[in-house]
């Protein structure tokens, strides 16, 4: 165990993406009950084969994607035939730290890629875990304020993976960074119907800040009701990823979700986001 930590730091202090490498480094350091600590060592083992299995895996074709979701697969079901998926409080994150690190190290080779593509020398496009910025707002404390200096301040809500770009901006004469996403994702372990409305509120937000913007939810499970239809809302997809809802028998995450989700996000990226005098000449359509 003390070889797999070892690499586990390792690979942490080289990445702040890898969230769930992260959360077990944490837990290591943390006052444990003999049950948990007993069931850590074990974890970070397997944990360890799991990551470097997938970061000798190169590519993006469909072949080297369904062996990655392969050995995700192999840890959930070791997490969930040993009971560990629970052993830690919600609020530790645990389990949803496993998705959030998957839609990184499923994208790492694409977004390299991109950076080649589009002659990103300066490592402007990034994706990860990221404050993404929604919008600007004028603010003024009175009215005697709104006269002599309304300030502008910036909205940005914490997005549990996205491939943004970073942008300079002059507010009130400093220079600011804020991450623009072109791709925003909310990774939930499970979606019920009060967690729908609060995603859907913040699609709402993302697209108001770049409607250019993909907009997707990614979940293991699915427990709103099938008469609750969310396409009147600014998400452009849900990807449930075992195809069921929590009650049901356990099932593995599929490899043709995935494969879906990563072909949705490669072609929203690569395809044109404006060109209305081509669709006007080409197709008598503005959008």
């Amino acid at each position: 165990m003390e070889d797999a930590l070892s690499y586990i730091q390792a690979v942490v202090n080289k990445s702040h993406s890898l969230v769930h490498a992260q959360n077990l480094v944490v837990k290591y350091r943390s006052k444990l009950s003999d049950l948990q600590t007993l069931a850590l060592s074990e974890i970070i083992d397997q944990y360890c084969s799991y990551l470097l299995g997938i970061q000798q895996i190169r590519g993006f074709n469909e072949e080297t994607i369904c062996e990655k979701v392969r050995l995700l697969n192999r840890y959930y079901t070791f997490l969930h035939e040993k009971k560990y998926e629970n052993i830690f409080t919600s609020q530790s994150k645990f389990r949803p730290t496993i998705l959030e690190e998957f839609m990184f190290l499923l994208f790492q080779d694409y977004i390299a890629e991109i950076k080649r593509m589009y002659g990103d020398s300066d490592d402007r496009i990034n994706s990860g875990a990221a404050k993404a910025y929604t919008n600007l707002y004028f603010s003024a404390a009175n009215m005697s304020q709104f006269v002599a200096s309304p300030q502008i301040k910036v909205n940005e809500k914490d997005q549990d993976f996205a491939i943004y770009r970073d942008m300079c901006i002059q507010v009130e004469g400093k220079t600011r960074i804020i991450k623009l996403p072109i791709v925003a994702v909310e990774n939930e372990t499970y979606v019920d119907k009060t967690m729908l409305d609060s995603i859907i509120a913040t699609a709402e937000k993302i697209k108001q800040g770049n409607p250019y913007a993909l907009f997707i939810v990614v979940t293991e499970t699915y427990d709103v009701d099938f008469n609750v239809d969310p396409v009147y809302s600014q998400i452009d997809q849900i990807y449930v990823l075992r195809k069921s809802k929590r009650k049901d028998p356990y099932q593995e995450i599929d490899e043709n979700v995935v494969l879906r989700l990563f072909n949705d996000v490669k072609e929203h990226i690569e395809r044109p986001w404006s060109d209305v005098e081509g669709n006007l000449r080409t197709r008598g359509v503005i959008m």
